[in-house]
């Protein structure tokens, strides 16, 4: 299945406005207006795209949809008749969401633990990206950035992203009985999902932001810091991606991971392990029971 990552993401949050905030002044994403879009959300892009992240208030927060790209039509039909063969369930995107997600067509469909996800083609370039905050700019080569998934039932997900959706396992690491993650690319990106058990929660752990430098991050720390964010993992390299980040609280309660330099996968040559023992060096914070914690605060 040809999927080019994450096209955009739609997030749900108890206050937008914070959100909002947070997404421009700390993060570096740029507001952008829709005239086309849910005139209920917020807009922000990350490159040269119309729109990359969609906001909307709502009770419980945490991701609302994931976009999956493709390449072009041709592709779109073939990961339709794929999906119907494979017995998903299916809805046609409507012409109003057509509008909103700015697509030439788009499916959509819930994953195992009741994610939306969508499939299109044809996003929209209208504008160059304007950093609001200094140079910072994002790397969405191979997707935007990734999400990392918690779910109540790991084998099933997993059947469903691997054995469905085509996505391949990059690595995973074990914490204890029927405690796991398991990093999933359909990219050279490392890993555009992650689901995690970790007892009987479900929900969004975080999302992630990649930098094209070290200094970047740093500003982007730096501007966490200086706005009181909970910094809820330090400065740190991981062993198995090779990203060195840092993770925030947002206003939604999910956490925010912003890094740069990660190892690309040759499908050719790479092999999945199992990664054990923390990270190379910092991720303070970043534990197995934080995990759970986040997510049970949504």
């Amino acid at each position: 299945m040809n999927l080019r990552g994450i096209g955009y993401i739609g997030l749900n949050v108890p206050d937008r406005q914070a959100w909002d905030r947070f997404a421009a002044e700390v993060v570096g994403l740029e507001p952008v207006a829709r005239t086309a879009g849910d005139p209920d959300a917020s807009y922000f892009t990350a490159d040269e795209r119309q729109w990359r992240i969609a906001v909307r208030e709502a009770a419980t927060a945490g991701v609302g949809f994931v976009g999956f790209e493709v390449p072009g039509e041709a592709a779109f039909d073939e990961v339709v008749t794929s999906l119907v063969e494979a017995g998903v369930a299916l809805t046609a995107a409507t012409p109003e969401e057509l509008r909103e997600r700015g697509a030439q067509a788009m499916v959509w469909f819930d994953d195992p633990e009741g994610t939306r996800l969508e499939i299109f083609w044809g996003p929209v370039v209208d504008f160059p990206f304007r950093p609001p905050v200094g140079g910072h700019r994002f790397v969405t080569d191979g997707g935007l950035g990734h999400a990392v998934l918690m779910v109540r039932d790991l084998p099933g997900a997993l059947a469903f992203y691997k054995d469905v959706l085509g996505f391949r396992t990059s690595d995973f690491m074990n914490f204890g009985p029927d405690m796991a993650i398991h990093f999933l690319h359909c990219t050279p990106r490392h890993h555009t999902i992650a689901l995690s058990a970790v007892g009987p929660v479900s929900g969004t752990h975080h999302i992630a932001f990649e930098v094209e430098t070290v200094d970047q991050v740093g500003e982007a720390f730096d501007r966490a810091t200086a706005a009181g964010l909970d910094i809820t993992a330090s400065l740190g390299r991981h062993k198995n991606d090779r990203m060195l980040s840092f993770y925030m609280r947002s206003p939604a309660g999910f956490e925010v991971e912003i890094g740069c330099d990660p190892v690309l996968i040759d499908e050719d040559t790479w092999v999945a392990n199992e990664f054990t023992g923390g990270d190379s060096w910092g991720h303070h914070g970043l534990t197995s029971e934080s995990l759970a914690e986040s997510v049970a605060g949504q």
